[in-house]
């Protein structure tokens, strides 16, 4: 049986399509649906709003993942100062 596509589409899949806008992984098509849906639910507006604040927030804060290497010193330490 083929799904039939549709731009109504309910609120876990809005939220799914929200956080891929949000990392610009979403399609064109995803976002038509989510523009749609948000006018429509308020608790996703709401949801949306909010992913967008927490997005900007964490861009904001410049924050840097370490590297395997400094991961791997952290973990030495870490092993060494509790065996003693």
């Amino acid at each position: 049986m083929t799904k039939k596509k549709s731009l109504f589409i309910d609120c876990s899949e809005a939220a799914h399509c929200c956080d891929k806008a949000q990392y610009e992984e979403a399609s064109l098509y995803e976002k038509m649906k989510i523009h749609l849906h948000i006018f429509l639910c308020k608790p996703c507006k709401n949801y949306t709003k909010q992913n967008t604040k927490l997005t900007q927030l964490i861009e904001k804060s410049k924050l840097k993942t370490c590297s395997e290497d400094e991961k791997k010193v952290w973990k030495e330490k870490i092993e060494n100062h509790t065996t003693k």
